[in-house]
């Protein structure tokens, strides 16, 4: 093998060696994207949850007050 040769296998592997430091760098801000993409899908999720609990306890009271309002009118004696 040549000096020449020997320079461009050094070369060669070099580049090879840079090119799996930026993909490494590119993996680990990959990765932290995601888990932050993660973290804010887990709090709307749980802030999703949380409203549908409250508006499903709004949507029970509202349902027992129009209940009581019926109840009283179907105690009116209209006739």
């Amino acid at each position: 093998m040549t000096l020449d040769a020997l320079k461009q296998l050094d070369d060669r592997i070099q580049a090879s060696v840079n090119r799996i430091q930026q993909l490494q760098r590119e993996n680990e801000q990959l990765a932290k994207r995601l888990a932050e993409s993660e973290q804010r899908f887990n709090e709307a999720q749980a802030r999703s949850n949380s409203e549908r609990t409250q508006h499903e306890a709004e949507r029970t009271e509202i349902k027992a007050r129009i209940e009581k309002i019926l109840a009283r009118f179907d105690g009116l004696d209209l006739g």
